[in-house]
């Protein structure tokens, strides 16, 4: 069999070099073209209009199926073939959404309507390797390798081949693109059924499900129904600017510079109940891919003295705002702004959490001081992320409008360090130090410690009726323990301050009653904290 896939071939390997001979290479909607024709389909029965790309060659033999070839530059210039219409169409991936729906569209068939079939995250490959015959070395073997994980348990390594002819830039975007797809699918899809008013859908056309993008994979019609089959789908999967590796020179060996350690102060509310004791958090990271750790010291003295050290591994996402964050009020989502963060490596990857997940802690971060929760997450280019519907001025943190360049920490637990602090810490400047292992130079931090770990929560529901005389106070105190419906106050809780004008008294039920003062006075109530005293106020005027 000759024609244009064998003459690619056989122009390749009698020794044509580079592009100087012959045509630079063939669309591939030529050769989807070609093997359809041969496979004995009639080219009015074939849709190739929406196909791009060009490639160089693919080898075949008389044995290999139509289907195998065509499924082979499927898979690095990534589209679907979909029977409709009369036709087989070559449908591309990650374009635009044909169709929104919602749970109310979809038929109750007796079945589970929506049906998630997630992997976990540990499955997917830390490293794929994409094997391919490099143009520009010969046509020697060659490989591309993408590496990022959604989990750091992930540590395996898969290789992909591919029988396409490639340039090692075009077989590097193939790589992360699949890998990006292969995160992207772990999260699993939905089946459902729709009635016949959508049956125009087809496999390969995007969707949206009550907000989430979705991919058809598989369709069965029956008797006034047809059952769906999905993944999930992101559009920025299909979309890479890295460069690849080329085959000559030889790759440079891995850098022998030690990454610097990057190191951030977190003066914040505690993250779970077992921190409930004066101290604060400190994330660390290196700035590249080779940093394995760090010693980190502590000094009270601005770094006369350092009384502090431990050999610190832990591993934080962190980075920059790229965009200023306006403010936003804390009773409602935030769903009018974006938060827009370069991050301080592109390995640092994050997962879409709904609201129950971010009620449950999934992604929360620090932004500045303010602690925000993100729901929906768009890597819009290699190490830039996007984060939307969020809530702001999470567990009482002060909201403020936040300009680019200020600091974004995500607060995992497992990857920050809790230190406990002494009483005569609060108020002083803390000095930390931070020594890459195997490096000579260090990553100083200078910040002062609050002691919000401590401070308490405003009080809620303040109430002040005056009755016979009296002004009868009341309201609810606020716990800085647990979630949900089961919240309790810290072990340091030490009751309420009420001031009534310029009076105060310091009481332990949630209830005071004082002499009617005069009109317009202000009514404050605060919690009490044994180590950091009284927290916010509430306050009315009666």
């Amino acid at each position: 069999m000759k024609g244009i896939i064998g003459t690619a071939l056989d122009q390749l390997l009698s020794g044509r070099p580079g592009r100087d001979m012959g045509p630079a290479s063939w669309s591939v909607s030529s050769i989807v073209g070609e093997v359809c024709m041969r496979a004995g389909i009639p080219p009015d029965r074939i849709n190739l209009q929406r196909l791009e790309g060009s490639v160089e060659g693919i080898p075949y033999s008389p044995e290999d199926g139509a289907f195998s070839l065509i499924e082979a530059l499927g898979q690095i210039f990534l589209f679907d073939a979909s029977n409709y219409d009369g036709q087989i169409n070559f449908v591309p991936r990650g374009e635009q959404v044909v169709a929104d729906l919602v749970t109310d569209d979809l038929v109750d068939d007796g079945k589970e309507i929506s049906k998630v079939t997630r992997k976990d995250a540990i499955s997917v490959p830390r490293v794929l390797h994409l094997e391919y015959y490099d143009i520009d070395g010969g046509l020697s073997p060659d490989k591309q390798t993408s590496d990022r994980s959604l989990d750091n348990r992930a540590v395996a390594e898969t290789k992909v081949q591919t029988a396409v002819l490639m340039h090692a830039d075009d077989a590097a975007k193939a790589a992360v693109i699949n890998h990006k797809i292969a995160i992207e699918e772990q999260r699993g899809g939905y089946e459902f059924s729709l009635p016949d008013q959508w049956i125009w859908l087809v496999v390969g056309d995007c969707i949206t499900l009550n907000g989430e993008r979705l991919r058809i994979t598989e369709i069965e019609i029956d008797d006034g129904v047809q059952h769906y089959k999905t993944v999930f789908d992101r559009r920025s999967a299909y979309g890479t600017t890295v460069k690849g590796v080329p085959v000559q020179p030889p790759i440079d060996p891995p850098s022998l510079i030690i990454g610097n350690t990057v190191l951030h102060f977190i003066d914040s509310h505690i993250l779970r109940d077992a921190d409930d004791r004066l101290g604060f958090y400190v994330a660390i990271t290196g700035d590249t891919d080779n940093w394995r750790g760090a010693v980190v010291e502590l000094s009270v003295d601005g770094g006369e003295s350092f009384i502090e050290s431990v050999d610190a591994f832990t591993d934080a996402d962190m980075g920059t705002l790229t965009e200023p964050l306006p403010a936003h009020p804390v009773w409602y989502p935030d769903t009018r702004n974006t938060l827009t963060v370069e991050m301080l490596r592109p390995d640092m990857l994050f997962e879409a959490a709904d609201l129950r997940g971010m009620l449950n802690r999934q992604n929360l971060a620090i932004v500045g001081n303010e602690l925000i929760n993100f729901g929906d997450v768009d890597e819009i280019e290699p190490g830039v992320w996007a984060f939307t519907n969020l809530l702001r001025g999470r567990k009482g943190s002060p909201i403020a409008s936040h300009p680019a360049g200020t600091r974004f920490v995500a607060l995992d637990r497992s990857q920050l360090w809790f230190i406990d602090a002494e009483l005569f810490m609060l108020g002083q400047p803390l000095t930390f130090r931070a020594t890459s292992f195997g490096a000579t130079s260090s990553t100083v931090v200078t910040a002062t410690l609050t002691g919000r770990s401590q401070v308490e929560r405003a009080p809620a529901y303040l109430r002040a009726v005056r009755e016979g005389g009296q002004l009868h106070i009341s309201w609810q105190g606020v716990g800085r323990l647990g979630g949900g419906g089961r919240v309790g106050m810290g072990a340091h809780h030490a009751g309420y301050r009420v001031t009534v004008g310029s009076t105060t008294t310091d009481v332990t039920s949630m209830h005071f009653t004082t002499a009617e003062p005069a009109p317009n006075t202000t009514v404050r109530v605060q919690q009490l904290n044994n180590l950091t005293g009284p927290g916010p106020a509430a306050e009315i005027i009666v």
